[in-house]
């Protein structure tokens, strides 16, 4: 099954989504922030990582410069923000981010994104 993580500060937030992934047959773990984060992504080594930019503790962009050291750096991740505006934008994927996520959002938004850059797992 493919795992998604979630990393959010805004809890009601973090957990429709988780609800709403779960229900479409996705592995959810969840974090509060960047540096959570980080240690999530060692116990569950998920398929796709939904981060926002604006978190306390480590932000987005401070949570790709970490996991850029990691062995995990390959994994895809979308940025779920309201800080969409080009400069935004062009430094999250000169740090790797694969795109963008503009809160708010619609669900079926959500999935196509999460469809479109998931790492299959082949296991399934």
């Amino acid at each position: 099954m493919n795992k998604i993580l979630i990393i959010d500060d805004e809890v009601n937030l973090r957990e429709t989504i988780n609800e709403l992934l779960t229900y479409s047959g996705y592995e959810v773990y969840e974090a509060e922030n960047g540096k959570d984060g980080i240690e999530k992504i060692k116990e569950t080594e998920p398929n796709l990582i939904l981060c926002d930019i604006m978190m306390p503790v480590l932000d987005g962009y401070g949570f790709m410069n970490e996991l850029k050291k990691t062995k995990f750096h390959q994994i895809p991740v979308l940025f779920i923000s309201a800080k969409v505006a080009v400069e935004d934008q062009s430094k999250g994927i000169s740090l790797g981010v694969k795109g963008y996520i503009e809160k708010p959002f619609e669900f079926k938004e959500l999935i196509s994104a999460v469809k479109l850059n998931i790492i299959p797992t082949g296991t399934e």
